[in-house]
């Protein structure tokens, strides 16, 4: 009877046994967050705004966070990919104001194996007030490169509240804009507008790279609430005279009879440029000028002929011009011949 009772003992504790690992086995991560919304209230504009969320992990197996999402660029996160039951964990994330005026409410989503909560929104909340007023506030230029009349832009910089402030310095996106600044004069100053006053000079110089312009000038202050300001530039840069597409890039082409193509070429100098002639260095294409706007934009009509011959070509047309400043253009052409 003794013997039967151990035998029943025994078997009932292993049941309890099997029963607790497959338990285990069958656990679950269980994400819960006591904050999703974070409000910073009332920020300076410039601020980087630093926001830890807490997960803990109620759950009965690890908690893991396979990928944390910002919703936009303005926000960096960094976190704990993993938690163990009962523990908490971290996501770190930082949103720079630099961009922004405003109520702004900015977005991470956090992934977890959690089936019960496999995504996990949290949020920054702030109103990101400028301390320093900045007018016009931005700069945009449109210019061309090697011309006589270059980008001058003057900002002027107050901070409404009356409190003083400085301009310590100033930054430049690129070598060919100088910036520079000094302390308004009484001639130089917007009206009904108390305490200092500070002008910020951007000066776009003609030999700026031809392309897009897209940055910001950084102005650092002195301001107690404010310590950065910095305007947008954007714009572009045109060269005096410009061919599309730039490269004659014709691909893979059957070539049993001419084949006819043209360019595009303008001129965005202050004074008419005249194209007087055009040669190319492939034997088999033919070049001709069309004037659509003399002195102004020009078409060029190419025609390829068979006397190309099969395989690829490589070469270029050379655009003369009566002008001092753009003596001549080059322009690849290449493609093959099947």
């Amino acid at each position: 009877m003794q013997r039967h009772m151990k035998t029943v003992i025994l078997a009932l504790c292993a049941a309890f046994l099997v029963a607790a690992v497959l338990f285990a086995a069958d656990g679950k991560p269980k994400a819960v967050v006591a904050e999703p919304i974070k409000d910073a209230g009332t920020v300076p504009k410039g601020e980087k705004l630093a926001s830890d969320f807490v997960i803990r992990n109620d759950g009965d197996a690890v908690l893991e966070i396979t990928q944390v999402q910002p919703a936009c660029g303005c926000t960096v996160a960094e976190y704990d990919k993993t938690i163990a039951p009962g523990k908490t964990g971290k996501v770190h994330a930082v949103v720079d104001t630099s961009t922004f005026n405003g109520p702004i409410a900015k977005g991470v989503t956090v992934f977890t194996n959690d089936p019960a909560m496999p995504q996990i929104e949290l949020t920054v909340r702030a109103k990101v007030e400028p301390y320093i007023n900045v007018k016009p506030g931005y700069a945009r230029y449109t210019t061309v490169q090697g011309e006589a009349l270059e980008g001058n832009i003057i900002q002027t910089l107050w901070a409404p509240d009356g409190t003083s402030m400085d301009v310590t310095s100033v930054d430049s996106p690129w070598p060919y804009m100088k910036v520079t600044f000094h302390e308004a004069k009484p001639e130089e100053r917007l009206p009904d507008v108390k305490g200092k006053q500070w002008k910020v000079e951007m000066h776009l110089s003609n030999d700026a790279k031809v392309g897009p312009l897209a940055d910001y000038v950084t102005v650092h202050t002195n301001h107690p609430k404010q310590k950065i300001v910095q305007i947008p530039v954007s714009g572009f840069v045109r060269p005096v005279m410009a061919v599309t597409p730039p490269v004659g890039d014709y691909g893979q082409i059957e070539l049993k009879e001419p084949l006819k193509k043209s360019l595009s070429v303008k001129n965005f100098a202050t004074e008419p440029i005249k194209l007087t002639s055009v040669e190319t260095s492939l034997k088999g294409v033919e070049a001709k000028i069309e004037p659509l706007q003399e002195g102004r934009e020009y078409n060029i009509r190419v025609t390829l002929n068979p006397a190309l011959g099969k395989g690829p070509f490589n070469g270029k047309l050379t655009l003369h011009t009566d002008s001092a400043k753009v003596p001549q253009l080059e322009v690849e052409l290449k493609g093959t011949i099947l």
